[in-house]
């Protein structure tokens, strides 16, 4: 299924005045979350979807463990989850008064996982072989979140 896209007009104006358009991604169906996500994984597998759902729980404990700790956590063919801090202000003019009390925000940062080969460039495991698709006029319509109509938009591959 290709990632649906449609066209949304900045609010902001260039120097010669002009809002220009942008591609927006559009969204399709409601959020999946941890229980149709285990009921999916265990069709492809020999787990039973509560199997998947407590292999998933320990693995959000461990890696939650593992990064406030000041680990970072790689996961082979996903990517690297890494906490990240923002600090509010210009920062402090000595080494001996940064402190925590600085920290603006503190999120999880995640890249998702690219290999080099040698004649590509940098491919992304989670965006390889992407599709683009303009969604239809008031977005994607009939079907399901699985199988939505689109109006019969352009199908673009960036990739090639």
């Amino acid at each position: 299924m290709p990632l649906f896209y449609g066209a949304r007009q900045s609010q902001l104006k260039t120097k010669e005045g002009k809002k220009l358009w942008h591609l927006s991604l559009v969204k399709v169906g409601k959020t999946v979350g941890l229980q149709e996500l285990g009921e999916k994984i265990a069709e492809k597998s020999s787990l039973t979807p509560g199997d998947v759902h407590n292999v998933v729980r320990n693995l959000m404990t461990v890696m939650r463990s593992e990064l406030l700790n000041s680990r970072s956590v790689r996961l082979d063919g996903l990517g690297t989850f890494t906490m990240k801090a923002r600090t509010r202000g210009k920062g402090v003019e000595n080494e001996k008064d940064v402190n925590p009390n600085q920290v603006s925000s503190l999120r999880c940062h995640f890249t998702d996982e690219y290999t080099r080969p040698a004649a590509l460039g940098t491919t992304r495991a989670l965006i390889q072989g992407v599709q683009f698709e303009k969604a239809g006029k008031h977005g994607v319509t009939g079907g399901d979140a699985g199988e939505g109509d689109t109006g019969g938009g352009e199908v673009i591959d960036p990739m090639e």
